[in-house]
């Protein structure tokens, strides 16, 4: 598990240094989030340091002989926090752009439209 956390601070510490450099590789990777959908200033702006607390809590938990059970314990709570936090980012119409939130409101209406499939009939 050492090496886990170990290799996981590596890429955040990489990705760290891209988002204060103004430049990503890894949080538009994929097809599930587009960068034409968020205002890139904003979201980069919150997630380094999101992506800077990351880091020191997987090296802490690399070396987690160092901080005692208690501390692995308090900052697995601190990564989880970070993570909640990453998912509000994403999900918060102030980070997104026009076309983030046609998207958005698409899905809702989509998402509502399901549920009351059974009801029309």
């Amino acid at each position: 598990m050492d090496m886990l956390f170990f290799f996981a601070a590596c890429l955040g510490l990489a990705e760290t240094v891209d988002l204060f450099m103004g430049k990503d590789f890894l949080i538009f990777m994929g097809k599930q989030v587009e960068e034409t959908d968020y205002d890139l200033q904003k979201v980069f702006r919150v997630e380094k340091w999101l992506f800077a607390a990351d880091t020191i809590g997987c090296f802490l938990l690399a070396k987690g002989s160092l901080i005692g059970f208690w501390g692995q314990l308090a900052v697995i709570a601190i990564l989880f926090a970070t993570l909640f936090l990453h998912m509000w980012v994403f999900n918060n119409e102030k980070f997104m752009t026009a076309s983030g939130l046609k998207k958005k409101q698409g899905k809702k209406e989509a998402r509502i439209a399901w549920k009351n499939r059974k009801k029309r009939k």
